[in-house]
């Protein structure tokens, strides 16, 4: 039983969660029980999504046996038929909620939230595929596609945009008289520092 769980899920969460750490670490950044939730749930979403069980365990991740599983040419090698799918909402949705909890955890540093993101989930998840697919050799293949990267970074890049204007419009209003320790204390320091 053992040898047949696919321990990838927890690996990618595992690292993803000490990458997070290092760079709370060494940088300095703010920590409170707010960025530690936020770095814990951001590497339970990244576990879920690089388990064979989470986001990309579905119809459109598998390739066709014999069909062609690497696509790197954007938009020349796009497969139409994903349209009629889930797979946009869904990659959009895992660029923005991974780059909404990076932030937190990173204390409202959207720079080296968009690192930690790019390089675990939109990077990171098409290599973890590719190496699955060359070593357990599952069937059918995972697809290795540059849309998924693609799509993933423009819902990463709406989550920004989002947080840059509710980030504006906190600082016009809100007054920085807030109880230290407290949930909006939080919201305050994370949405003063994007």
């Amino acid at each position: 039983m053992l040898a047949q769980w696919d321990w990838t899920g927890i690996i990618g969460g595992l690292v993803s969660f000490l990458v997070v750490l290092f760079v709370q670490r060494s940088q300095r950044i703010h920590q409170s029980r707010g960025t530690m939730v936020s770095a814990i749930a951001f590497a339970a979403l990244v576990a879920y999504v690089w388990a064979p069980f989470g986001f990309p365990n579905s119809d459109w991740s598998r390739a066709p046996l014999g069909s062609d599983v690497i696509r790197l040419i954007p938009f020349m090698d796009f497969d139409p038929a994903l349209l009629q799918t889930q797979w946009l909402l869904v990659q959009v949705s895992m660029g923005a909620s991974t780059f909404l909890l990076a932030t937190l955890a990173l204390y409202g540093d959207a720079r080296r939230a968009a690192f930690a993101v790019i390089g675990i989930i939109a990077v990171g998840l098409e290599i973890s595929q590719g190496f699955s697919n060359y070593f357990s050799s599952p069937v059918p293949p995972y697809r290795i596609d540059v849309h998924d990267i693609m799509a993933r970074a423009a819902g990463a890049l709406a989550i920004y945009l989002a947080l840059k204007v509710v980030a504006a419009l906190w600082r016009l209003w809100i007054t920085p008289t807030l109880r230290k320790g407290s949930l909006l204390s939080f919201i305050d320091g994370v949405t003063r520092r994007i």
